[in-house]
């Protein structure tokens, strides 16, 4: 959570200071945090476990994070893929 609530102050960042690198670290930190995350509490339940809450929550935070490094790539000229 704190990698991408960094994102929209190092785009403001990168923009201020006509230099895009300070973005595309954060992004790479954002990134990296979150398949660490994804790693260890996957979104989508595992075998027969039901769904909850937590799982939602999980979802949501993909969401969030595709969002980010979405617009992230857009604002340095790159084309996301679909599927991140």
């Amino acid at each position: 959570m704190g990698a991408l609530g960094d994102v929209p102050g190092r785009a403001e960042q990168a923009e201020r200071e006509r230099d895009a690198r300070p973005l595309m670290f954060c992004l790479e930190r954002v990134a990296g945090a979150y398949h660490d995350v994804h790693e260890r509490c996957p979104a989508v339940p595992k075998g027969d476990e039901v769904p909850g809450a937590m799982h939602t929550g999980r979802v949501a935070l993909a969401e969030a994070v595709k969002v980010a490094l979405g617009n992230g790539l857009n604002v340095i000229g790159e084309i996301p893929r679909e599927r991140i």
